[in-house]
């Protein structure tokens, strides 16, 4: 598909490369973004990086988490014995 910007471009390009997002899907995404106020738009871009930069693994678990040990482990209240096995992070949440 040509687009009339190659940022554009590039930009749905980034898009579609996300799970469930065709290029149609990706330039619906885009358009809808240049639309939004400068502002949205940067503090989205910025909450982008920054989860990619400070969200971690819990060391224990691997769990998702702002920390070193995620909020399960960390809970006093969960008794240690037990374990819970799922299949992927999306199961954790969910729990």
């Amino acid at each position: 598909m040509q687009l009339p910007s190659i940022l554009l471009e590039n930009a749905v390009a980034q898009f579609a490369k996300l799970p469930g997002i065709g290029k149609k899907t990706a330039l619906r995404l885009v358009l809808h973004l240049l639309k939004q106020e400068k502002a949205d738009v940067k503090a989205f871009g910025e909450i982008i990086s920054r989860m990619r930069e400070d969200v971690r693994f819990c060391r224990r678990c691997h769990n998702i988490s702002d920390g070193d040990i995620c909020s399960i482990c960390s809970n006093v209240n969960r008794q240690q014995h037990l374990v819970c096995v799922v299949e992927n992070i999306r199961d954790v949440i969910a729990i």
